[in-house]
This record gives C-alpha cells, structure tokens and sequence, in this order.
C-alpha cells in the first residue's frame, strides 16, 4: 500500500483529505506540525508527502530538509496559500516534486501524486535497465554438452526460474561462476532489476563495510556525503558476491544479519533500511575447510549453502573443450572482425591434451590470443600459446629404449618410432581395460575425447561401439 505522510496546520483540510486519501486506497498518516510528523519520519519510509509551507514551529520547508535526508525516494509536494515565487524556487531546489496553490480541487491532488510516483517508476526502471544492459554487453552465455554440464545447465534453469533467494556456487578458479550468477539472475523474474556485482578479494577491509552496507555524512572522516551500499543498491534484484570466502570476519556476522532480516545500517545510520534482495555467492576456497580453521562462520556457511551449485572443473568435462573453444572462437571473430574456418587437427590435439589449470578463463584467453596472432585461415596449434604449459601425462617413466643415446650418422625416424611407441601403449590400455575407453582413458592420463582422436589417429578399436 502507498504510504502518505500529511502536515498541516488547518484542521479541516487535515480531516478532509485524509478521508479523500484513504478513500482512494492510500494509507495516510497525518499530523499538524513538523514537530510531530518527525517521529514518524524517522520510523517509516513514506512514498509521498504533502506539506504544508507555513506550519507552527518549524515550517515545511525544513521539514522537506528532514524527509530527504530520511528518505531521498520520498516524493515531496508542497502546498501553501501564498503566491510566493521564492518560496517555490526553494522547495524546488530542495527536492520537492511539485508545488500547489490553495485552494485546491481533489482532482488536483490526486493527479500530482500519480504523476510524483509515476516519476519514482520511471526512475527506477531506467536505472534497472541501464544495470541490464551493462550486463548483458558482458555477458556469456553457459555452454556445454557433457553429462555433467548438463545437469549442471538443468539445475541452473530450475533455481534461476525460481528465482531462488540464496544461491551458493562452488567451483575452481576460472570455472565460470560469475557467467552462472549472471544467467540465474537473467531467467529469474527479477530479470529487470539491478544486478550488483561485489568481488570481495579486491575490497580492503578497511573499507568493506562502507561499500557493502552505505554510510551516512560525516560517519567517518572523508564521508563528505550520504552514499547507498551496493547491498542497498541491489534492493529488488541480486547481489552476487565473488569470492565470498574473502569476505572479513568482522563483517560476516553483519551480513549474516542483513540477509536474515533482509534489514541493513548504513555505516553511522541511526534507523535500519528495509531491503528485499536475492543473494548470489561464490568461492573457490573449500569453506568447510576454513570453518575448521576460524576464518569463516560457519552459521553463515549454512545460510549461503542453501541452493548448492558445484561447477566441474575443465578436466572433469573434456568433451566440452572443443565446443567451448568453437564458442569463444566465434565470438572473438566478431570482435576482431576475423575470419577463421575453425581449429586444424593438430589444434584440437593439443586442446584436448592441455590440463587447462586455469579452467574456462584459461581457454578464452587462449583462443583470443590465437584469433589475434594467427596468420592463416585456421588456428593451428602454434597459435594457441600452450607449447610450454602444463600438460596431462603418464606419470610412470617410459623404461623401453629402442635407439641407443648416440643418434645414427645416417639419422632416423623418430616420428615414426614416436607414432609405433603410441600407437603401442594405446593398444595395451584398450586390452587392459577390456576396450572400455573412458577406463583406457584414465590409465593413459588423458580425457575421452583425446583417447578418441588418437584411436582414430592409428585405426584403432572400434569407435563406434567401444564404451
């Protein structure tokens, strides 16, 4: 319900419009002086005020002063029965919506506070659309089509569509968890509300608190204004937290709080801010572990744990490898105004066969060095950048030699002997497994998908009917 605060000093037009007000569904709290709508002030926020200019005591142009520094979203009107220019030029500055003349028609009253919450409306809804469209210039979309990205994707629409109030996304480093946080926010029904994002690593922790929670003028020294926290600033959407595992001690208990009662102070506030926000968190860190060491709450672990997302790591989905960097490969075409017709054999070997310890982010950023500085038509391996990274390989050392350590004067074929050495141990791996690749797999240190390529690579097994 609209809440309208009422001050003045006439008692008949105090009584007949609030019984107009109510009538129309408005709630109204009246009071004639700006010494007794002050309580009420501090305890409430009001969706609109009518104030009478010339009141006992304080006038309303300084209880304008007060509602705005109680409330900024309250819409002020100010009514008087003196013609005063100045008057009005004044209240205007302040902050009031508009200024009315008596004697005034209902009709008149009515009509200035649709349009002074219409205005609210407006406002709002720019703002959200302006935070939607600075996400959605950044954002991706969720790919992948391995068993496990798929369960992934189905929880994903699930929580998202029901717009789930506190979310916990898991997950290592670069494994797409702010990509996630985005797309649970867009199928969610407060898709045209803000979206705030808060990295918790990069904040010091000096000043944690102010840019979480807001702070009031002068509550610490260099608060020259009033300033909302990006709590506050997701008020109606989500907040996500990246790395939330970094968030300091002293202020998790606060936060705790916030989100229990859904309730924050600003740093210096003397009243608490009503907030209805959803939470997104994610972290890299192993929170169960850091409970035990002290340096997370562990009643704020379970408070976050309520919605768990786990993202697999890039290791654990190899047949996305290729499907994402097809994806990411697209995208920088676009960005770059390149053209490619895709990844050479000899690239997706070496995609495949890469550990990828950077996760997802370590593959974008590969595909957009390779778009960059790759001179032909296709991204060959060389373009990647990956020639002196880690690689997945078997841990136990080849003991077979079958050249001596002096290489032949008349030379060799030491592709050859590679290729028999391979096409060898692949073989071995198939019988020992009983010809179940995804095992053969595992015993060679690779993925699948990469066991798949070199299978086929020397005729071997039958792909199309090996597990």
């Amino acid at each position: 319900m609209i809440e309208v605060l009422l001050v003045d000093d006439e008692k008949l037009i105090l009584w007949g419009l609030k019984k107009d007000l109510e009538k129309s569904g408005y709630r109204v709290t009246a009071c004639a002086s700006a010494e007794e709508a002050l309580p009420h002030i501090e305890r409430q926020r009001f969706n609109c005020a009518l104030l009478d200019v010339r009141l006992p005591g304080k006038g309303g142009l300084d209880l304008l002063e007060r509602i705005k520094v109680a409330s900024e979203e309250t819409q002020v009107v100010m009514m008087t029965a003196f013609a005063d220019v100045e008057s009005a030029v004044n209240a205007i500055r302040k902050g009031a919506f508009d200024f009315i003349l008596k004697p005034f028609s209902l009709e008149k009253i009515h009509l200035t506070l649709q349009n002074a919450l219409q205005a609210v409306q407006l406002r709002k809804e720019v703002d959200s659309l302006q935070t939607e469209r600075s996400q959605l210039r950044r954002r991706y979309s969720v790919v992948g089509n391995s068993p496990r990205m798929k369960a992934v994707l189905e929880a994903i629409d699930r929580i998202g569509r029901a717009g789930a109030g506190v979310i916990l996304i898991r997950g290592e480093s670069g494994t797409g968890k702010g990509v996630v946080a985005n797309e649970l926010h867009f199928l969610g029904p407060r898709v045209s509300a803000p979206f705030i994002e808060i990295n918790c690593a990069a904040i010091p922790e000096a000043l944690f608190e102010s840019e979480l929670f807001g702070h009031e003028k002068g509550s610490f020294t260099g608060a020259a204004d009033r300033r909302k926290g990006l709590m506050e600033m997701a008020d109606g959407g989500t907040l996500f937290l990246d790395e939330v595992g970094e968030m300091p001690q002293t202020i998790q208990t606060k936060f705790l709080k916030a989100i229990e009662e859904q309730k924050l102070w600003r740093v210096g506030g003397t009243r608490p801010i009503q907030l209805d926000v959803n939470i997104i968190a994610a972290t890299n860190k192993d929170l169960e572990r850091e409970i035990l060491r002290g340096s997370f709450r562990e009643d704020l672990f379970y408070r976050l744990n309520v919605v768990p997302i786990v993202l697999p790591s890039l290791r654990e989905r190899g047949e996305d490898i290729i499907v994402l960097a097809k994806h990411f490969l697209d995208t920088y075409q676009t960005k770059y105004r390149r053209r490619f017709s895709g990844f050479s054999n000899d690239a997706e070997h070496r995609l495949l066969g890469y550990s990828w310890p950077g996760n997802i982010r370590e593959l974008k950023n590969c595909v957009e060095r390779a778009v960059i500085l790759e001179t032909h038509d296709t991204i060959s391996e060389g373009s990647l950048g990956l020639g002196g990274g880690p690689v997945k390989m078997d841990p136990s050392p080849v003991r077979e030699r079958t050249v001596g350590e002096i290489i032949p004067e008349e030379g060799f074929d030491l592709q050859g002997l590679l290729d028999g050495l391979e096409r060898k141990y692949l073989q071995r791996a198939l019988d020992q497994s009983s010809g179940n690749q995804s095992q053969a797999a595992k015993f060679l240190g690779m993925t699948r998908d990469n066991l798949r390529y070199r299978l086929k690579k020397y005729g071997l097994g039958d792909l199309e009917n090996q597990r």
